[in-house]
């Protein structure tokens, strides 16, 4: 069984589509990196996966779930980050944690265990009993980091994974990104880091005006586009290099 399924999915806002016929398929152990220019429909897309919008036509299926028809059961294999790191001010990082847990009922022995690793992992310390309103963005991104694997999902969607973020704290997140791979956990990620998706991208979609131009891994999108780097071949395929 696939886990994601997206097929011809639509959304229109007003008169203008933002996504037109998006069709995807993506396996365990699989990194998809979705590259576009602002405005092309990237965080359309999560937030269309993730539930949080409707499309006005299309399927999305998670792990065989139909997300329309079944969203609780599709959304519970589901982890997601978004672009903006939201926590309430009012919460320290361990009672949003903690929040975030009893939601997706994860076991006290699971809590305890995993919290105390991804804690060391992204070296919140003792940031994590502070009120979130004093956090940095930076600091807000690795809790948020920390409540996205939790519950151990299995289609983990993110949305810009490395900004705010230190460079000590951003190879992490691309270590663990392949650790989590290599454990079959499928991920989706959503940037404008062109060097991250050439780093631990196993599929590359190139998105632009609302439509997937290309699907494939670096190899298949140098020959399609005659480019060799990452970044000529992004602005080929992106339209953005003003020849396509």
């Amino acid at each position: 069984m696939s886990r994601l399924v997206v097929k011809n999915l639509k959304k229109k806002f007003n008169s203008v589509w933002a996504l037109r016929g998006l069709n995807l398929i993506l396996e365990p152990g699989e990194i998809f990196v979705l590259l576009g220019p602002n405005g092309a429909g990237k965080t359309t897309t999560l937030k269309l996966i993730t539930g949080l919008l409707r499309p006005t036509e299309g399927e999305i299926l998670i792990e065989g779930a139909d997300l329309r028809k079944d969203p609780i059961k599709a959304k519970s294999h589901i982890g997601y980050v978004p672009d903006e790191p939201f926590i309430y001010n009012k919460l320290t990082g361990r009672e949003f944690i903690n929040f975030v847990a009893s939601i997706y009922k994860v076991s006290r022995a699971d809590y305890e265990t995993r919290l105390a690793g991804l804690l060391k992992t992204f070296d919140i310390g003792e940031w994590v009993d502070e009120l979130s309103e004093s956090y940095s963005h930076g600091m807000k991104q690795r809790v948020i980091m920390c409540q996205l694997l939790l519950h151990n999902p299995e289609l983990i969607l993110i949305d810009e994974p490395l900004v705010g973020l230190d460079p000590k704290t951003s190879k992490t997140v691309r270590e663990l990104f392949i650790k989590l791979k290599e454990e079959g956990k499928t991920l989706f990620v959503s940037t404008h880091t062109l060097s991250f998706a050439r780093e631990v991208a196993t599929k590359i979609g190139i998105i632009s005006q609302g439509e997937l131009k290309f699907i494939g891994d670096i190899d298949e999108l140098s020959r399609i586009s005659g480019k060799k780097d990452i970044e000529d071949i992004y602005l080929r395929l992106s339209g953005e290099d003003g020849d396509v």
